[in-house]
């Protein structure tokens, strides 16, 4: 069987004292990568929040762009055209229906006798 010297017991107390002191900065280490995964993991989930911001204001522009461009479409706004001067052209009539009739009323109204 083999002696325990003196040098065996100190280099098995520097080969503790190494493992001992490297398992203390692997353990530092570690606390230090699980607050920079904490914190990025914490902008990742603002950042998510802000894309879906983004989404939701880039759907609504696109829907509000649609409805615009529905009401400039040139086959739109050509049959609105085409109602306008309509109902100028049918307002423009009843004017002149209207004329009439006041012109053919002398504004005086007789009495009418009960028989």
């Amino acid at each position: 069987m083999m002696e325990i010297t003196p040098e065996m017991i100190v280099t098995v107390g520097g080969m503790s004292a190494s493992i001992i002191t490297s398992f203390a900065m692997v353990r530092s280490k570690l606390q230090q990568v699980e607050v920079e995964l904490k914190e990025a993991q914490t902008r990742l989930a603002q950042l998510d929040t802000r894309l879906d911001r983004n989404d939701t204001q880039t759907d609504l522009v696109g829907q509000r762009l649609s409805v615009i461009s529905g009401m400039m479409d040139p086959t739109n706004r050509e049959r609105l055209h085409r109602e306008l001067e309509r109902m100028k052209a049918e307002v423009a009539h009843l004017r002149r229906d209207v004329d009439v009739l006041q012109h053919m009323h002398n504004g005086k109204h007789k009495a009418i006798r009960d028989d």
